[in-house]
């Protein structure tokens, strides 16, 4: 990830900002979440999110919850971004780790869902065939074995 310590700085520096990213480590959230606990608006989250996003630190992805309606956008993490502050009297020194996590729980939507199932019968009917194929071509042999 090639990013200025500026740009880090300027990512993380609203105490908003900041809490999104603490959010986010928790769990996928949509902006109508976000907003609510934060108690800001929808357009002042949405700010936040695409300096955050430009920043490549969050992804988004829609996700359908039903068959109808809509899908909403849901935010998560990209980077685990982790400061490290040294202090004395003033900060003498920052850190950044930056690791990649990993989403414990993959989180679809209903289209995705619907897609999967459908690979997984595609591939239920060709194992299926090949199954049977196979079993013919065991008893072809059982059937020669005998004959000599």
């Amino acid at each position: 990830m090639d990013i200025k310590i500026e740009e880090l700085l300027e990512m993380i520096g609203t105490l908003n900002r900041f809490k999104i990213l603490e959010m986010l480590r928790e769990r996928p959230l949509s902006i109508e979440e976000i907003a609510k606990e934060l108690n800001i608006s929808v357009p002042a989250v949405l700010k936040h999110l695409d300096i955050l996003e430009k920043a490549k630190v969050i992804e988004s992805k829609n996700v359908r919850e039903r068959s109808e309606g809509r899908p909403k956008k849901v935010y998560y993490l990209k980077y685990k971004v982790i400061p490290k502050f040294f202090f004395d009297e003033e900060i003498t020194g920052l850190e950044f780790y930056i690791i990649n996590p990993k989403i414990e729980e993959e989180f679809y939507d209903i289209e995705d869902i619907r897609m999967r199932k459908a690979l997984l019968k595609v591939k239920l009917r060709k194992l299926e065939k090949k199954r049977i194929k196979l079993l013919k071509e065991l008893e072809m042999l059982e059937k020669l074995e005998d004959s000599i």
